[in-house]
């Protein structure tokens, strides 16, 4: 709106029918006080004629009708000069024009229009246009105040316009700011769900890889090392001939008790290697990891013992924890190679990247994750590198060395 708007509601239709209403009760009065103070009836004719055009122009030339918003306004100036010439009653009409003038018009013809119709307002305030110098200075000073008090009026709307506005664009703005708030504690609540039942699900298998590891390295090597001295016994002739039900016993016990521990160590492997290969697993992990996950697998892919797999499927679960908190990623990479005398695991992203070096020391707590990844396969004799900068990525590779030969499990 120009600057001179004082037109606080600015409905269409009231602007629509606000002129023809105040024409109409204009042109009563007029009418009424032609009549009862018996004077001007030669106007009368003049009265209507111009009252009819002017009603016309408004129904079919106003800006809510046609596009002709300044020629609609200039026209509309004249006839409402005219009118109050013809009787000052028409003064009830023309003040009107000082809210049509800002809403119609350029803002550079805004000032001169509502000086135009101050004039003509001015004049029906004295009884109609001025004749004598005394009369011409009264309307004069009259005129100025009224565009005055108008440009005062206009002026304190429109402000009050401005902070309303204002205000509706600091209330949209924290509506906005509010729902991104919810949308963040709803992500955020929902990641530390994910994260307290990663870090559980880590702990049950962290605690399976070490029953694991206790029953492969002291239960079942020691029953396979029974069993095989006697038959090596047997072989040798160390065994005395005849029966030996009690020997017997001892050999059928012991294999009894590698089958079982065989069965417990196959119990304990965790729940996505269960009936699943290494690869299988870490597929289904980067399925869930809630970011893309590309997924290779390179070599000759082979059954490592339980601790291993575990601890590197473990790995990628840690790493994935940490692109999906902190990196910002877009892409993730996960490669699996089996070498004759090694496996390796690469996780890679296109995040934010570190510094390597301050990862253990950081004041927000972060870099713990590596510092467990580290642990975990140092009890697998394996190792974790890690390259990394601001800006350019991240990339993890553990190592584990060629497992035993030794066919346990």
């Amino acid at each position: 709106m120009s600057a001179l708007g004082i037109d606080p509601v600015a409905e269409p239709s009231l602007r629509r029918w606000m002129p023809l209403a105040l024409l109409a009760a204009a042109t009563l009065i007029a009418v009424a006080d032609t009549l009862i103070l018996d004077r001007g009836h030669e106007r009368l004719p003049f009265i209507f004629g111009v009252t009819a055009f002017t009603a016309t122009w408004i129904l079919v030339c106003h800006p809510s009708v046609r596009d002709i918003p300044s020629t609609y306004l200039v026209v509309r100036l004249v006839l409402t000069a005219v009118l109050v010439g013809l009787n000052p009653w028409y003064g009830i009409y023309a003040w009107y024009g000082y809210v049509e003038a800002p809403n119609y018009l350029p803002e550079r013809l805004v000032y001169p229009a509502t000086g135009a119709f101050a004039l003509i307002a001015s004049a029906s305030y004295i009884g109609g246009y001025p004749t004598t110098p005394v009369l011409i200075v009264v309307w004069l000073l009259l005129s100025a105040g009224s565009f005055a008090l108008v440009w005062y009026l206009s002026r304190a709307v429109i402000k009050s316009r401005e902070q309303e506005i204002e205000r509706a664009h600091m209330l949209e703005e924290l509506t906005v700011t509010n729902k991104r708030l919810e949308e963040t504690l709803v992500e955020n609540r929902g990641l530390q769900s994910q994260l307290i039942s990663q870090a559980r699900e880590a702990g049950v298998l962290d605690e399976r890889a070490r029953l694991a590891g206790e029953i492969h390295d002291t239960l079942a090597q020691a029953l396979t090392g029974i069993i095989r001295q006697l038959e090596v016994a047997d072989r040798g002739g160390e065994l005395a001939p005849g029966p030996r039900p009690h020997l017997d016993l001892v050999a059928e016990l012991a294999r009894d008790g590698l089958a079982e521990a065989r069965r417990s160590l196959r119990a304990l492997r965790p729940g996505q290697l269960e009936g699943s290969t290494l690869p299988q697993a870490i597929g289904d992990v980067a399925q869930r990891a809630g970011l893309p996950v590309e997924v290779d697998v390179a070599g000759a892919v082979r059954v490592l013992p339980p601790d291993q797999e575990v601890v590197l499927l473990r790995t990628v679960q840690e790493a994935l924890t940490n692109v999906t908190k902190h990196a910002g990623a877009t892409r993730v990479g996960v490669t699996l190679t089996y070498f004759e005398d090694a496996v390796t695991l690469d996780v890679r992203d296109d995040g934010v990247g570190f510094e390597p070096d301050t990862v253990g020391m950081r004041a927000d707590g972060t870099g713990l994750g590596l510092t467990a990844m580290r642990e975990r396969l140092a009890r697998v004799d394996g190792s974790l590198v890690v390259e990394s900068a601001p800006g350019e990525g991240t990339a993890l590779v553990a190592t584990l060395p060629a497992a035993s030969k030794v066919e346990v499990v």
